[in-house]
């Protein structure tokens, strides 16, 4: 194997998997990419056995070839490489050359027969669907992580599912870890096939799948074998679904009986801002007075301070104490794209419902704490 390639394009390549080969599985050949010469291109390959990348490029090929390489080291070599285009050269066993003249490394790889196989992509019902809305879909679900220990499959993964309704149809994700809640709607074009069962995304494969989405064009998307597709160009991402079931989740959201309340997102979200500088690990919570046209916001952290804001707005229902973390708030309304943002509260021991004005794609929960 022989062939020599952009060194700007094959180094944002390499950055684009270190997520993916940096992951520890029970393969050491994980952390490896699979480089593929044949005919007129370059085919990388980086595979977690639960995330799968793919791209196809164009370079100057001498001879066809296949070889199994760190990464990371492949990556840092490249990316310092003082020259335009950068050569590689399998020379023998194993070990590659790259680099000419004054500047050269040899590097050993591994055997590529040990790399994972990589699924095949066949008559899969692909759908279009906007990239920088699907990467807004993406962002808003992997926000919402569980911690480390955590085993319950609608907290590791989220919901990919059809909404059918009086608007039409559109894709919706939701994410959630028991303590908050967000989901996010998106159109699309084509027939999407989806199978019985609930799709659940892991959100380790959704953190890829953010790095993977550009916020211009479009992609292709599809459900085939236990794994979500996402195509575009020239570049694929395959991530295997988890199995298990989801809660319903649409009581959660449900703001029937809920009074609404219309407020600045930009002020809510300084208010937010500067309660949680004396929250703490152990003091996360900040107590919202809900009184007549009258939101009087207080923090209590006995190891630093309190502080306490009132706010004006238009409330005209009964009076009542609720915990929130500001975190949470934070998150939302970094999110949430309107200036004006509604939240449909009802009691103490209810979750607030945040939503943009003029925006129905995002909806974010946040669940009442106990204190």
């Amino acid at each position: 194997m022989k062939f020599s390639a952009d060194r700007k394009s094959l180094s944002e390549v390499l950055a684009q998997v270190q997520g993916i080969c940096g992951k520890k599985t029970n393969l050491a050949i994980t952390s490896d990419v699979l480089i593929k010469v044949s005919g007129s291109e370059v085919i990388i390959t980086a595979n977690d056995l639960e995330t799968v990348f793919q791209g196809r490029y164009e370079a100057e090929i001498e001879s066809d070839g296949i070889i199994a390489i760190n990464a990371k080291k492949l990556y840092e070599i490249i990316r310092e490489y003082p020259d335009a285009q950068v050569p590689l050269n399998e020379i023998e066993n194993r070990w590659v050359e790259i680099g000419k003249d004054n500047i050269q490394y040899h590097i050993v790889s591994s055997d590529y027969e040990n790399f994972p196989e990589t699924p095949l992509i066949e008559d899969i019902p692909f759908v279009e669907i906007d990239s920088a809305a699907f990467k807004k879909m993406v962002e808003v679900s992997a926000m919402i992580a569980g911690s480390a220990d955590e085993k319950r499959t609608y907290v590791l993964g989220a919901l990919f599912e059809k909404i059918t309704d009086e608007t039409g149809e559109r894709l919706r994700m939701v994410s959630t870890d028991s303590r908050r809640l967000n989901s996010f709607d998106a159109s699309y074009e084509g027939e999407l096939v989806l199978p019985d069962e609930n799709v659940i995304i892991p959100k380790k494969g959704l953190s890829e799948l953010g790095r993977f989405l550009d916020r211009e064009g479009s992609v292709n998307i599809g459900i085939k074998d236990d794994h979500l597709i996402v195509q575009k160009q020239n570049e694929t991402l395959m991530i295997k679904l988890l199995e298990g079931d989801y809660p319903d989740y649409r009581r959660v959201l449900n703001t029937d009986q809920m009074t609404q309340i219309e407020m600045s997102r930009s002020m809510l979200l300084m208010v937010m801002k500067r309660m949680s500088i004396l929250s703490s690990e152990d003091y996360k919570s900040v107590m919202f007075n809900f009184n007549e046209n009258e939101l009087v916001v207080t923090i209590t952290n006995p190891e630093i301070g309190e502080s306490k804001e009132k706010i004006t707005m238009g409330y005209g229902g009964e009076a009542f104490e609720s915990a929130f973390n500001p975190r949470y708030f934070i998150d939302a309304l970094n999110s949430i794209n309107s200036d004006t943002v509604i939240l449909n509260v009802k009691g103490a021991k209810h979750p607030c419902i945040i939503k943009g004005l003029d925006d129905d794609q995002l909806v974010c929960a946040i669940m009442a704490m106990s204190v």
